[in-house]
């Protein structure tokens, strides 16, 4: 309904999500056929990482606790990262390295650069790279890539009224976009 009342053609969601997208657009394509063309029918916006799995190697989820909190500090990232599930085959440190099927692996492909994800999948298969460095290395970079977005979280903890002033001015441009597509929603059915 929210994609519907503010004409979203885009809607940003997980691929577990795709249902949704699709009763929204078989919502639109109904209105549009007995009513008149309102609503445009919203696709999926997907990311280029789907799905990232949890520490455990589970669905990420929170009642599971095997998920990594973007408001997490460095203690807290470096705690999680060593209790990742890696490779179950993998025995001895100089053993050859399954990178596909490793969480830790799935982590670097999104906090890498591609370069170095190429490079350390090659190092993991000919065992020139044990597990327990490979999660040390990865919670270094996880904390490099979040410390911008903990800074920010810094600062606006320390100002709240920015955050409460965003929100506000998103409110009214929606309520505005939402009300001109009300009008036309009645308008359309003759209320």
């Amino acid at each position: 309904v929210s994609c519907h009342k503010n004409r979203a053609d885009k809607v940003p969601v997980g691929k577990d999500q795709e249902a949704h997208i699709e009763l929204s657009r078989e919502i639109a394509r109904r209105f549009n056929y007995i009513y008149k063309p309102v609503f445009p029918e919203p696709k999926a916006l997907y990311t280029e990482f789907l799905v990232l799995p949890g520490i455990d190697g589970r669905k990420m989820s929170k009642s599971y606790d095997n998920y990594i909190e973007i408001s997490a500090g460095p203690e807290i990232i470096k705690q999680k990262v060593r209790m990742m599930i890696t490779d179950p085959a993998r025995i001895r440190k100089n053993d050859p390295g399954h990178p596909n099927i490793c969480n830790v692996y799935a982590f670097y492909k999104v906090f890498d650069e591609q370069d170095n994800i190429q490079e350390l999948k090659e190092v993991c298969q000919k065992g020139q790279i044990g597990c327990v460095g490979c999660k040390k290395k990865l919670a270094s970079l996880i904390i490099d890539k979040m410390r911008p977005i903990h800074l920010k979280r810094k600062e606006l903890e320390q100002n709240p009224t920015i955050i409460d002033d965003i929100l506000d001015n998103g409110a009214k441009r929606a309520r505005l976009v939402a009300e001109k597509t009300l009008e036309e929603v009645r308008e359309a059915m003759k209320i």
